[in-house]
Parts: structure tokens; C-alpha cells; sequence
């Protein structure tokens, strides 16, 4: 057993910025690409690596939900391989003059794609699109898929429209028929979104400093509210909800990340902790968070170049130096925390989940 924060898998080289990793559903491989056209899949442990060349950059990556398939979003279009051989099943153009920037299977197998204006939904054995979901005002800058499968939550920045308003919006819809069933809108550009577990619930954060949790269905607001306010979060731009939909992470661009009572909203820890006696600059902005399988460990990355698990009390459990992270995830049973950098990508291991 390494000790938690042992980098566990050699620095997988690439030629420029990894922007996209995923782990298989039995954490065993871990795929990572970026900017050199290259799709590198490594065994996390004993196994075979397996290269794929691809047409663009790589901007997502996907296992199927039975690890036989990686889809592939790589600059106009999305690419379906065998995970084993590498081979093509199907690859297309989605979206063409938009570059596909994330990509993920549904429970069923169905593939969900995004540019910055559509949510496409395809057939995984014919790459057929099977639904459109577009935005009357672009920019959509985060998507987050239900874990059953049946909604998606679109962040949407409306600054980018022709009129420069300082607007945007959080968005649920129905995947299966496009239908937009909630939407929360706060003066403000909305940066991410982030389901609970079980779809019911939507978090947000936005550029006016605010961090909203409402309502998927309708969009009613749960807080904060006239009798429920929530302590400010200067600059929110990711978060994460814990699997057992009980805890979110946030993470804010005054280098903190807060755990918060999904409930309610109210602190439950931070880190790095406060010391009101501390001199000097303190960490970067917190730029990626995200919860492990256990319910007890969150993760973030800041630009201080360093990488953070720690506990709900905003206990620091260990601390990695990095290049500069544009990718953050755990592997499905939160063993091991997959990092993609500016200059490549490596696995970090957290020790066994039970562990506290």
C-alpha cells in the first residue's frame, strides 16, 4: 500500500496541455489528451498501453458504462474506439465551426456531447444523432449530466451574445425530449452546475459571487433564501456534489475550497484553514474540486500549483505539487485521482477508501 499522495503511475508524457482524462468503470485504465492529437490510455497497474491517434485536439473522454468503448471529443467531431484495440467504431463531425469540449455516456449507453451551443445525443452504434438540445444565446460554459441518465443542467453565459448583457442562466432539461423543465436565472453569467445524486437538485455558482442551489423540475431557489443566508463566496467557478447528496464542494477564485451542507448551504470546513495571523500571499485560485466515492474526501487544484485532498473539516490529507491542472478526477471507487496538466498527466493514489 503506498502512502496517500504517492503518485502511483509514471508522468504520462505528451507533447503539450492534457485537457481531458477519464478512468475506466473498474479504475484499472486511465485514459488521458490534449493538444498533441493523441489519445494515451495506461493500465493502473499490470496491463497494456494503448495510443490512438485522433483528428484534434482532445477535449473529452469517455468510458462506456461496460468499459468496452471510449468516445472521444476531439476538435468538430466525436470518435467511438474499441478501449481494448484502439480501433474506430464510428467517428463524425457534430457540430460544424463549434469544437466539441466535453463528451459522456449515459447509463444506457447513449453518448451526450456539447459544444458551445448544442447538447447532442447519439445512437453509440451508429453515432447518429438522436436529439439536439441548442441554446438561444450562447455561450453554454458547463454541463452536467444526472446519474440515472434523464436530465442534463446546461451553465449558461449570455455574455457572449450580441448585446453584451452581464446575464445568464442554469438550465435542466428532459435528455430524451429536449424539454427545458427548469431554470434558475440570476443577473449574472452562470460558470457551473453540478446535479445531486438523485437528479432532483441543481448547484450553481455565477459571476455575481453567488452560489444557488434549486430545484431541478421548476427552479425554485432552496438557498440562500430571506431566512437562510449563506456565508459569500468571493469568485465560485467549480464545484461538486458528494455522491451520497449530503455535501458540495466549492471552489472560488479567493483560493479556497468550502464544503457546504447541501441542505442548507452552511460551511461544514475549508482549506487551506484560515490563520488570521498569516503573512503574505496565500494560495491561487481554486480552479478544479471534485468529491471521492466515499463521502469523506474532496479534492481541488488552485493555480498555486498544488493539488489538495482533505476531509470535510478542510483537514489536508496530503498536498501535490503540479504543473498548472486543467483536468481533475477521481477513479469511480476513489482509489486513485487522475490530474491532467499543461504538461502532461498522472495518478495519484488516495489509499483505500475506507480510510478517514
Amino acid at each position: 500500500m503506498s502512502e496517500p499522495g504517492t503518485v502511483a503511475l509514471p508522468p504520462v508524457q505528451q507533447e503539450g496541455s492534457v485537457q481531458a482524462i477519464a478512468f475506466s468503470p473498474d479504475g484499472k485504465r486511465f485514459a488521458s489528451g490534449g493538444s498533441d492529437t493523441l489519445l494515451r490510455v495506461r493500465p493502473v497497474g499490470i496491463g497494456t498501453p494503448l495510443d490512438v491517434t485522433v483528428g484534434g485536439s482532445v477535449t473529452g473522454i469517455a468510458f462506456s458504462p461496460d468499459g468496452g468503448r471510449i468516445a472521444v471529443a476531439d476538435f468538430e467531431q466525436v470518435s467511438l474506439h474499441d478501449s481494448t484495440t484502439g480501433k474506430a467504431v464510428w467517428q463524425g463531425s457534430l457540430d460544424p465551426g463549434n469544437s466539441v469540449n466535453s463528451v459522456r455516456f449515459a447509463p444506457d449507453g447513449r453518448i451526450v456531447a456539447a459544444t458551445d451551443t448544442l447538447i447532442a445525443v447519439l445512437d453509440q452504434a451508429s453515432g447518429e444523432i438522436k436529439q439536439r438540445i441548442t441554446v438561444d444565446r450562447p455561450l453554454i460554459a458547463d454541463v452536467d449530466l444526472s446519474r440515472d441518465g434523464t436530465r442534463i443542467a446546461l451553465a449558461v453565459d449570455e455574455r457572449h451574445g450580441g448585446n453584451h448583457r452581464n446575464e445568464g442562466s442554469a438550465r435542466v432539461h428532459e435528455l430524451a425530449t429536449g424539454k427545458e423543465i427548469g431554470r434558475l436565472a440570476p443577473r449574472s453569467a452562470v460558470l457551473a452546475v453540478a446535479f445531486d445524486p438523485d437528479g432532483s437538485r441543481v448547484l450553481c455558482c455565477a459571476t455575481d459571487d453567488t452560489t444557488r442551489m434549486f430545484e431541478a423540475k421548476d427552479g425554485k431557489q432552496l438557498w440562500p433564501t430571506a431566512d437562510n443566508v449563506v456565508e459569500p463566496i468571493i469568485g465560485p467557478n467549480c464545484l461538486a456534489f458528494d455522491p451520497k447528496s449530503k455535501w458540495t464542494v466549492v471552489g472560488a477564485a479567493d483560493g479556497t475550497a468550502r464544503v457546504l451542507e447541501a441542505d442548507t448551504g452552511t460551511k461544514r470546513g475549508q482549506v487551506p484553514l484560515q490563520n488570521p495571523g498569516a503573512r503574505g500571499p496565500g494560495p491561487g485560485a481554486v480552479t478544479h474540486v471534485a468529491f471521492r466515492a466515499n463521502g469523506k474526501h474532496a479534492a481541488s487544484a488552485s493555480i498555486d500549483n498544488v493539488v489538495r485532498l482533505f476531509n470535510l473539516e478542510g483537514k489536508e490529507r496530503y498536498s501535490v505539487p503540479t504543473d498548472e491542472v486543467l483536468a481533475l478526477r477521481f477513479s469511480p471507487d476513489g482509489r486513485w485521482l487522475g490530474v491532467g496538466t499543461m504538461n502532461g498527466a498522472l495518478v495519484i493514489d488516495n489509499g483505500e477508501a475506507s480510510q478517514g
